[in-house]
């Protein structure tokens, strides 16, 4: 192949990248303003998801996958609003099928535009040492670490993988799997503020804490592997 194919490739790519790019930034901007002001109101998004009739569950998951796309927005309280307004059982279902939908997305978004530009930039040894780190049984734990901390931005780090080498199957098994604690426990806080279940409030919340405990053991841990 030709260094002008070459050119003409990563032009056409780049070009396609800039279009992706402009789309999120205008989805971000019509849509972000609407979720940031309604997600913290779940009787509101109830409403609004019953006037879809048997279509709301398929808006709710694409509102989930929207959240992970545009990143600002803040993902465990739209799936809060998941327990809220279906239940443990299926708010679970729908809030994980977004999730999970909205990173696989991002991920080869960010795979098929992003690495071979960073692999330009980037020595081969460096990369070589992310892509054995994250594929690592010590990567699978950090990503653990971080999926199960609050209130802290997961969705980008499906975007940083992305521009890495790192196995797709491995990322997303291990990713998979890290998001399962905390989405059920938002989920469960979303579904017992609804019932006004203080009891269920309770023990979630004590589920949660011996997460964040269980968390900050294997952090100690992490730092000596």
């Amino acid at each position: 192949m030709s260094l002008i194919q070459l050119n003409r490739r990563s032009l056409i790519k780049f070009g396609f990248l800039l279009l992706i790019v402009a789309g999120i930034v205008f989805l971000g901007i019509k849509t972000a303003p609407w979720l940031i002001e309604h997600v913290k109101n779940p009787e509101y998004i109830r409403k609004y998801l019953s006037g879809f009739g048997s279509y709301g569950f398929l808006v709710y998951i694409l509102i989930q996958a929207i959240q992970v796309i545009i990143v600002i927005i803040p993902g465990d309280i739209v799936v809060i609003c998941a327990g809220f307004i279906y239940g443990i059982p299926l708010g679970f279902v729908l809030s994980y099928v977004g999730l999970m939908l909205g990173s696989l997305i991002v991920f080869y978004i960010s795979r098929f535009f992003g690495y071979e530009m960073i692999s330009r930039m980037i020595a081969p040894d460096k990369i070589k040492k992310i892509s054995k780190l994250l594929n690592s049984s010590k990567g699978a734990v950090g990503l653990f670490i971080l999926c199960c901390i609050p209130f802290i931005p997961k969705d980008i780090m499906m975007y940083v993988a992305g521009l890495t080498p790192v196995k797709a199957s491995r990322i997303f098994l291990a990713y998979g799997l890290s998001r399962i604690p905390t989405t059920l426990i938002w989920v469960s806080v979303g579904a017992n503020a609804y019932e006004k279940n203080m009891l269920g409030m309770g023990i979630t919340i004590a589920v949660l804490i011996l997460l964040l405990i269980v968390v900050y053991l294997l952090g100690r841990n992490y730092r000596k592997i």
